[in-house]
């Protein structure tokens, strides 16, 4: 059995990290160690997320395509960018992602604990 807090651990956190650090890169022009240090993890992380190799890149692009997620994920670029708190865009992400059935096969056999 898996809880719905491992599957956005797992899976939707690394994916927003992904689409998080190809923006902060894009659109505002930082490299993988501020990168690293605006997300709070390690720049080798960051390689592998501008790299598409720690995040599936199903949840990455589902994420983009939607208009809601979409919209949410450029908020938390603009906030991490920033340095400012990003975790209601996150929980509206969660939401969502969890509402819409974005994620359904990842969430669908996950017990909900919060």
């Amino acid at each position: 059995m898996k809880f719905e807090s491992e599957v956005v651990t797992e899976e939707l956190l690394p994916a927003v990290r992904s689409v998080v650090a190809s923006r902060l890169q894009d659109e505002y022009g930082l490299n993988q160690y501020e990168i690293a240090d605006q997300l709070e993890v390690t720049q080798p992380a960051v390689s592998q997320y501008l790299n598409q190799k720690r995040a599936n890149q199903r949840i990455v692009e589902d994420l983009k395509e939607d208009p809601q997620t979409g919209i949410l994920l450029n908020d938390i670029a603009d906030k991490v960018a920033k340095d400012e708190s990003y975790v209601e865009e996150l929980r509206n992400i969660i939401t969502t992602v969890r509402d819409k059935g974005i994620m359904k096969e990842e969430f669908g056999e996950a017990e909900r604990i919060i």
